[in-house]
């Protein structure tokens, strides 16, 4: 009789008439059901024991691995009790926006997450890559200790790589741990690389190469060279990427030439001036011939274009005397404008400029009929907008503008995109000519209902301080402000849940919290 029918049996009977096998017994024991208990007790435990089984489909697995002793150092305090309800209510849906904020006090604090979220927060992480990077900063030295005692949670830990793994690792996940060696040890990692690049998959060469990123500099230099000389088009073309982040390399310097004879500045005028047919040069040095960019018109506007989104943007002051907001506005009065601010924006993107992001987003701002933006590469500049730049370009804009903002403008995509704190300026600049609108006053615009995507950033961005301010001068009797009510209230229930949230840490801590209520 196996072990689930003489269980039935037992069920069926009860133990005083049918009493419980020694083999059963030791089952059970097995499996890490105490015995001792009174046997319906241990009859009871089983059947349930059994039924997971069942639901699982396969047998429950022992643990038979030593566990890792706990951590010597000092355990961080946890957060109050009043903060893990607030997170709690993150969790379960009600704000979720709030959590990269809920961190942040959480550290400002000097405190760490309350012990009972950390499985639950570990296993989401394993699909959710961004939340890993909100909350490794927050698990102590107790969550780190957790996560080490899991075979999946493990993967989280950013564990040194091991240079002899290099040989027996599948090629597939070359590219991880190549990046992993060379934060470590580049020299090192670009040996490896080296040493086995002849036998690499072919299709695998470009991710190799980008994982040559940390620690990128001149010692790399001569290898990318020679893979400019590539048969597969997309190692070439990560091969020029690379050699164009490489500060004075031999690839800049001519890239410098092929441009100066093609681009002609005369006063508040730039000229173009493309070969008819693809110099042999261009060709070895990463300039792909065949095929044309999608944001170009022709195959001949398209090598210039490699040229320029691989050149520093800072190039353009240095060497032909333009500065960024200059720059631009030339290249936009050229044909197609949106294919020329596009090469700019993905130099700007290759080369990390911050002064040519907040050059490129004033320009979008200020241009409304521009349409560049709307690219990837332009949306992700947008995103990365630093919070200076942010409020530097967003509150004169607002403040000036007699009416609401439109929907597909570049000002509505980065108050809606950036996770940055907004000043009290820009929060009432936004708010006040909303206000307006919904008591009755003149606006050109019927269609805004992408301002409920502005309410739930201001409500999420803002100082809950200003509380007061935001939730008086409504017109809701107006038949507008009838209509925006469920949304006007969201927004300050969004609002008061942070001020809440906040005043929890700062009592238990006594931090200075930078927040000002009223």
């Amino acid at each position: 009789m196996n072990h689930l029918a003489e269980l039935q049996t037992l069920v069926l009977l009860g133990t005083d008439r049918a009493p419980v096998s020694d083999g059963l017994l030791m089952y059970w024991q097995e499996q890490g059901l105490n015995n001792s208990e009174l046997p319906e007790k241990v009859v009871a435990q089983a059947l349930v024991f059994h039924r997971q089984w069942q639901r699982a489909g396969f047998p429950l697995p022992v643990w038979t691995a030593q566990l890792l002793p706990p951590p010597t150092q000092e355990i961080e305090p946890e957060c109050s009790a009043e903060s893990a309800r607030c997170l709690q209510d993150i969790l379960d849906g009600k704000y979720p926006d709030a959590l990269p904020e809920w961190v942040r006090w959480l550290q400002q604090a000097q405190q760490v997450l309350p012990r009972q979220t950390l499985p639950l927060l570990l296993q989401k992480c394993l699909q959710d890559p961004s939340l890993w990077e909100t909350i490794q900063t927050a698990i102590g030295a107790r969550g780190t200790w957790l996560l080490k005692q899991h075979p999946e949670w493990r993967k989280l830990a950013d564990e040194p790589a091991e240079p002899g793994a290099w040989n027996t690792t599948p090629g597939v996940l070359r590219p991880d741990l190549l990046r992993k060696l060379r934060t470590q040890d580049a020299a090192l990692g670009l040996r490896l690389l080296q040493s086995t690049w002849a036998e690499e998959d072919p299709a695998q060469k470009a991710q190799l190469l980008a994982a040559l990123s940390p620690g990128l500099g001149s010692a790399d230099e001569a290898f990318l060279e020679e893979c400019l000389q590539e048969r597969r088009k997309e190692t070439r073309q990560m091969a020029a990427e690379l050699l164009a982040c490489i500060p004075n390399s031999a690839l800049l310097g001519r890239y410098r030439d092929y441009l100066s004879a093609c681009i002609v500045v005369s006063g508040q005028k730039l000229s173009l001036n493309l070969p008819a047919e693809a110099p042999e040069p261009w060709r070895k040095d990463g300039v792909e011939i065949s095929g044309k960019s999608p944001f170009t018109l022709n195959q001949r506007s398209a090598w210039l274009f490699q040229l320029i989104r691989r050149l520093p943007p800072q190039d353009w002051q240095w060497y032909w005397g333009l500065s960024p907001e200059t720059t631009i506005s030339l290249f936009a009065q050229q044909d197609r404008e949106e294919s020329w601010v596009q090469a700019l924006t993905d130099a700007c993107l290759l080369h990390h400029d911050l002064s040519w992001q907040e050059a490129l987003a004033d320009w979008w701002l200020n241009n409304e009929n521009a349409s560049s933006w709307k690219t990837t590469a332009g949306r992700h500049l947008l995103q990365q907008l630093p919070e200076a730049s942010l409020h530097k370009l967003m509150v004169p804009l607002l403040q000036k503008r007699q009416y609401l903002l439109e929907d597909d403008q570049a000002a509505t995509f980065v108050l809606c995109a950036n996770a940055h704190t907004w000043s009290d300026e820009l929060t009432l600049a936004l708010l006040h000519p909303f206000k307006r609108f919904l008591a009755g006053g003149e606006n050109p615009f019927w269609n805004i209902w992408h301002y409920a995507r502005l309410l739930k950033a201001l409500a999420y961005q803002c100082n809950p301080g200003l509380f007061n301010q935001l939730n008086s001068d409504w017109n809701i009797e107006a038949a507008l402000g009838q209509r925006w009510q469920a949304e006007i209230d969201r927004m300050l229930t969004v609002i008061q849940f942070r001020a809440k949230m906040i005043k929890t840490f700062s009592h238990r801590s006594g931090a200075k919290i930078s927040v000002h209520f009223c």
